[in-house]
């Protein structure tokens, strides 16, 4: 007898999870930092510290990814993401009781860092490329546009609860939302692996039911999968890992730094956050698309195109003082800037295979996160030291159109057809 197919893949629900963690997780540490950057300079003396605050908690993050990749390769998301969700919320906790600098780095760089590791990109991605193989792309469009939805809601919300109760209740009840809103549908839905419910990515029947060909594009997305010590001596991590390095350097120095930048140029702050979030906004349907288009085109000129694009909008902040121009460069970099996480996560997929995906991001992360520790501080010093942000960002908008030109070197496997099977040798 035949059993009845779930309505619903679990993959979905899967990708519903890692949306939920990214939205939590980059609302709260990314675009919130921007809502929390101008008290905590006043509290803590100036923008470079702070700043520099952040980069230890960047620095931090890179040195948990080894482990924490590990972690998810062996045992999962579900048990990383929970440890991570209870070590975020008291690292908010310990955060609202901060009262000098040496304290705000160890809680920047210690459960914050941590946490934010154990419930961000390597758990969530690592299960959604798990479950999808042919509509990765599009899956990982839909999970990753978590992080700029976080950026609609936690903006805002961060701004309010600054505004009305001060940084450090505000960072108290950011802890307490942060484990609940995260804990249980992780606790619920996430599961490791499509085997572990007799099923093949992407909603395929389980082996006694499947057809050859689905069978033989399972099996080929195993046998592809690169081994971790055996991806970092191939070209295409190292061209991958110097491209994203350069435009997420890029984007995060732009992100922390455009709700200051506007309120220097007369915005209320205000207005300024409402500008970050409808940037966010526009991050959701970037992701969305550039996911669609992934599954469609070479993923090495979608990311090109990617990149160009955000450079366009990075000279529109540089150069525009009109709020025509203003809303162009929403619309033009928050599209483009969506992009990055759906194209890193699917273009390590592409090139090692699912199986390590975990322990090879972990191994890629550490050199994102230093190409961001430093470019964000070093903003911080030019803004503090030339009054002006237009060196960085025509750095920035360089770096962009270098990366670009990076990630075309990349060199991927055929697209893979659910016709024959492809057999090479495991590495």
């Amino acid at each position: 007898m035949k059993t009845r197919p779930a309505r619903i893949f679990h993959g979905w629900w899967i990708v519903l999870v890692a949306f939920i963690c990214h939205a939590v997780n980059t609302g709260m540490i990314f675009y919130a930092w921007g809502v929390f950057f101008t008290p905590l300079a006043a509290a803590f003396g100036g923008h470079v510290p702070v700043a520099s605050g952040f980069s230890a908690l960047q620095f931090a993050a890179a040195g948990y990814s080894l482990l924490v990749g590990r972690a998810v390769d062996r045992h999962g998301a579900r048990p990383v993401e929970i440890v991570g969700a209870l070590v975020l919320a008291a690292g908010f906790l310990l955060l609202s009781r901060a009262h000098s600098l040496a304290a705000l780095y160890l809680c920047l760089a210690g459960p914050v860092a941590l946490g934010s590791t154990c419930i961000g990109h390597l758990p969530n991605n690592s299960a959604v490329a798990r479950w999808f193989v042919r509509r990765r792309g599009r899956a990982l469009g839909i999970a990753t546009a978590g992080i700029s939805a976080g950026g609609i809601v936690f903006a805002p919300l961060a701004e309010r609860l600054v505004s009305a109760f001060g940084w450090r209740a505000a960072f108290a009840v950011l802890g307490v939302l942060e484990a609940a809103i995260v804990l249980p549908p992780v606790m619920l839905l996430m599961r490791r692996d499509p085997a572990d419910l007799g099923l093949l990515p992407d909603g395929l029947p389980a082996a006694g039911h499947a057809s050859p060909a689905d069978l033989a594009l399972a099996e080929h997305e195993i046998e592809r999968s690169v081994r971790p010590e055996a991806a970092v001596r191939q070209a295409n991590f190292w061209l991958l890992a110097a491209a994203f390095s350069l435009t997420m350097a890029g984007l995060a120095s732009v992100l922390l730094y455009q709700m200051p930048l506007l309120v220097d140029r007369g915005l209320p702050e205000s207005v300024a956050s409402l500008v970050l979030g409808a940037t966010a906004a526009m991050g959701v349907v970037g992701k969305l698309g550039f996911g669609a288009l992934l599954d469609r085109f070479d993923q090495r000129r979608v990311a090109a195109v990617c990149f160009c694009l955000q450079s366009a909008g990075v000279l529109l902040l540089w150069t525009t003082r009109s709020e025509p121009l203003l809303a162009c460069y929403v619309v033009l970099y928050g599209y483009a800037m969506g992009g990055n996480a759906t194209l890193l996560a699917s273009l390590n997929a592409a090139a090692f295979g699912r199986l390590h995906y975990g322990a090879i991001a972990g191994r890629m992360s550490p050199l994102l996160v230093l190409a961001q520790g430093i470019g964000v501080p070093a903003t911080g010093y030019l803004r503090d030291h030339t009054g002006s942000y237009g060196p960085v960002l025509g750095t920035v908008l360089a770096a962009s159109l270098l990366a670009a030109g990076i990630v075309l070197r990349v060199r991927l496997p055929g697209r893979l057809q659910p016709v024959a099977a492809s057999h090479t040798n495991p590495r």
